[in-house]
């Protein structure tokens, strides 16, 4: 898509008001560009008693405290003193003797050291791949060989962490480059900052800490004069609130923190109601960005808290609901369905543990904060991220913490979640998490998929029917539009159109509705029927409906699609299929999926043609992402068929076999 036309797509999605900030902000750039040499005052600080701050009684207790109970090792951090990197793509990736804070390692371009703002971090012929530049930037790596410092007193991991800052200050002068570009990017870095302060306990020389100091202060106002605004104002204002917020915490400069410290305070109040449900699903539909903003609130709200900032009742229970929401959609096993983008990103990375889950360990503080055996009862032990949120006074309280059973949530009608399931957190769970919220939150939409009426299916916490998953943001258009069409969901496409259509990697110009007709849950079935209108725009509007009745005694699930037309369409119905599992065609459309254990059996309709694909790239199916710029290939089924005019109804029967249990007639 060229530049032109996304600017067009762009402006068309805006309101006259956002218009007139954008132009304002286009004249200001220019103004900052000229004024760029301009020195800045640089006031005195006060910087807090971090053991205070973060509530911990003594190094040595603390550290006993932690060997104790939490499994960590030094391994991680000595490769970080290397200079090998494990995210996105990278497996202990080597960056070389002096790390390029403007380089995109791996596709081996730097981005210019010129006016941040007339970058376009989205060019890739320009910077590369941003998340990979990014990413590096956020300074989470330094927390970790500071926390190793923390626990070992090892000088040399206190030297990196020193020279490393020191590097990218020279390197990175204010306003110069892609790192003077994105406030949340500015947000993550200070709160990483904020936790190096504190595990480097003290123990810092002034001259460095006077450099520091500075770069800090400018962090915080160019956020405080660049928050996220408009339809832009999605996960990005909630993280540069709280980066703001905890940076006037860790360092007071004087009257001006105050002003920032109230402003981010009232934002985080604000956006905690306009951006998550009653229900407490993220209004973004992407459920990997409700972990990411939960950090963000949730650090707030235990530093202001310490700090005697009070934050009120309904900001925590919004939080609770949120942490309700998660645990109702988690399998035993503590798996999270992929629904909307994901970037594998973190607010703060605080857990050097390999099998770190961060939806289960935001349970385990929501188990703490909120006194929630159920929640504990989800992820049965402590982590370490929650360990040094909430310190000994946490890990006290959690193990004090009687269990009990977590009952799910079944509705979340204003997130548009509905889940259909059986023997919850046993061996014998059954879970299907049935789709049929809104495309996404504000105008762009720009997290969401279009996957409506789509669903994801595990059994005994083993996956079986999948939402794919990103894969890719900025680059690779390709597949970025692939991963969030609707192809790549278990849904139904209509005459090879997506159910909205897309104006950009990130923005949605013609969207859908959806409405649930009929939702009933009992002991012996859950049964729901929902529509949407996205095939509604078709020059032969075509209205689909999905229902799905699942009998929990004999554990079949029923769907019955239907649609509505004059003319014949080309219909297409999906199925992905988890990587862990096996596939088997046992008869006409009809087929054995296998993962250890567990098994299920999809018959697809007898008017079907199906074809199962495996990594195929002509067409694109057959793809799993379960972490940013990664792929695997996975099994999925994809039957079509050129449809009769009137009303068509496609039926499938899904069977759910446990060790030994016969397939039967379906």
């Amino acid at each position: 898509m060229n530049k032109i036309k996304w600017y067009i797509n762009r402006f068309s999605l805006m309101s006259p008001l956002e218009v007139s900030y954008r132009m304002k902000e286009e004249i200001r750039a220019r103004i900052e560009f000229i004024q760029i040499n301009k020195s800045i005052h640089i006031p005195s600080v006060n910087t807090r008693d971090i053991r205070w701050y973060f509530d911990f009684e003594g190094e040595e207790k603390v550290i006993r405290s932690f060997r104790e109970n939490i499994n960590w090792k030094e391994e991680k951090a000595q490769k970080l003193l290397n200079h090998k990197f494990t995210f996105f793509s990278f497996e202990d990736a080597n960056f070389g003797e002096s790390i390029n804070w403007h380089k995109d390692y791996k596709n081996d371009r730097e981005a210019p050291l010129k006016f941040s703002k007339f970058i376009n971090y989205r060019d890739f012929e320009e910077v590369g791949d941003i998340k990979y530049i990014w990413e590096i930037n956020r300074h989470q790596h330094l927390i970790s060989l500071s926390k190793a410092y923390y626990l070992t007193k090892r000088e040399e991991y206190k030297k990196e962490v020193v020279t490393q800052i020191l590097d990218w200050i020279e390197k990175n002068p204010y306003l110069r480059g892609v790192n003077w570009l994105s406030s949340l990017e500015l947000a993550i870095r200070l709160i990483s900052w904020s936790w190096v302060w504190f595990f480097l306990d003290g123990e810092i020389e002034e001259d460095f800490k006077n450099k520091w100091l500075e770069t800090i202060y400018k962090h915080c106002l160019f956020i405080s004069k660049n928050f996220s605004k408009y339809s832009s104002a999605n996960n990005h204002l909630i993280g540069e609130a709280a980066g703001l917020f905890i940076a006037t915490l860790v360092w007071d400069f004087d009257k001006r923190s105050q002003w920032w410290r109230d402003r981010s305070f009232n934002i985080l109040i604000e956006e905690i109601e306009k951006q998550n449900y009653e229900d407490g699903v993220n209004k973004e539909q992407a459920i990997w960005y409700q972990q990411f903003i939960l950090d963000f609130f949730i650090l707030a709200g235990i530093l202001g808290e310490k700090n005697n900032i009070e934050f009120p009742k309904k900001y925590w229970k919004r939080i609770e609901k949120m942490l309700e929401f998660i645990a109702s959609i988690m399998d035993k096993e503590g798996n999270i369905p992929n629904i909307g983008d994901s970037d594998s990103g973190y607010a703060v990375i605080l857990s050097d543990e390999k099998d770190f889950n961060p939806f289960k360990s935001l349970l385990a503080t929501g188990a703490v904060l909120f006194e929630r055996g159920d929640f504990k009862y989800k992820v049965k032990k402590i982590d370490e991220k929650t360990f040094w949120i909430l310190g000994e006074e946490g890990l006290r309280k959690f193990r004090n913490l009687k269990e009990r059973k977590f009952v799910s949530l079944k509705t979340f009608s204003y997130g548009g979640y509905y889940i259909l399931s059986s023997d919850e957190d046993t061996d014998k769970e059954i879970k299907c998490i049935f789709d049929c919220g809104p495309l996404g939150y504000l105008s762009i939409c720009a997290h969401g998929h279009a996957d409506a009426l789509s669903f994801t299916l595990s059994v005994g916490g083993r996956k079986f029917l999948i939402d794919p998953g990103t894969y890719a943001y900025h680059t690779q258009k390709v597949w970025r539009e692939y991963f969030k069409g609707t192809s790549a969901h278990n849904t139904l496409r209509i005459d090879f159109e997506n159910q909205a259509i897309s104006g950009g990697s990130f923005m949605w110009i013609k969207k859908y509705k959806t409405n649930v007709l009929e939702w009933k849950s009992n002991n012996e079935y859950d049964y729901i029927k929902a529509e949407h209108n996205g095939y509604r725009r078709l020059k032969d509007s075509v209205i689909c409906q999905r229902e799905m009745l699942f009998n929990k005694k004999n554990k079949i699930f029923e769907i019955k699609d239907k649609i509505i037309s004059k003319k014949k369409h080309r219909v297409e119905q999906f199925f992905h299929i988890s990587k862990e599992c096996s596939v088997e065609n046992i008869g006409h459309n009809e087929w054995r999926i296998d993962n250890l254990d567990k098994s299920i059996v999809l018959k697809m309709d007898e008017k079907l043609e199906v074809g199962l694909y495996q990594g195929s790239l002509n067409p694109i199916l057959g793809w799993e992402s379960n972490k940013f710029d990664v792929r695997d290939a996975c099994f999925t089924l994809r039957g079509g068929v050129v449809d009769s005019i009137g009303v068509s109804i496609i039926c499938t029967k899904i069977k759910v076999l446990f060790k030994n249990e016969e397939v039967g007639i379906l």
